[in-house]
């Protein structure tokens, strides 16, 4: 299983990296801070998860949502960000987001919701690649 985290804060990736213990949970984890280089990064590996946020140097963060769409299978989709004010949630939800995290109240609720996630893709992929549409939450 492999994730990617787009985040324009190299602290910040590092710092999921290790607090949400993402390298003993994934085979390979990528990082960058543009959407530019994510696109390039899920056309050459399947990706199971993108844990992503809005504000990205040069482009939003947003843009990943329907490039995510054409791959297969479908990667879960993770946005940490300070937006979670009540419309912007129904903006998420209509764009298929699967979680919304606040990154401003901390990383515990993330970091409980990352395992449940990864365990329930690795029963999901010895049944099937498809249908990841029951992790949909929104805070």
């Amino acid at each position: 299983m492999k994730i990617l985290i787009v985040n324009g804060s190299k602290s910040v990736r590092k710092k999921f990296i290790s607090y949400l213990e993402l390298e003993s949970q994934f085979n390979k984890v990528f990082e960058t801070d543009t959407v530019v280089e994510a696109k390039m990064i899920m056309q050459k590996e399947i990706v199971d998860v993108i844990l992503f946020d809005i504000q990205l140097p040069g482009n939003s963060g947003l843009e990943l949502v329907p490039f995510s769409r054409n791959q297969f299978p479908k990667p879960a989709l993770i946005l940490c960000t300070n937006y979670i004010l009540p419309q912007y949630l129904s903006i998420y939800q209509k764009m298929l987001i699967d979680y919304c995290f606040d990154k401003s109240k901390g990383l515990a609720e993330l970091k409980v919701f990352i395992k449940k996630l990864v365990s329930d893709l690795r029963n999901r992929t010895q049944i099937s690649h498809n249908n990841k549409s029951n992790y949909r939450s929104f805070q």
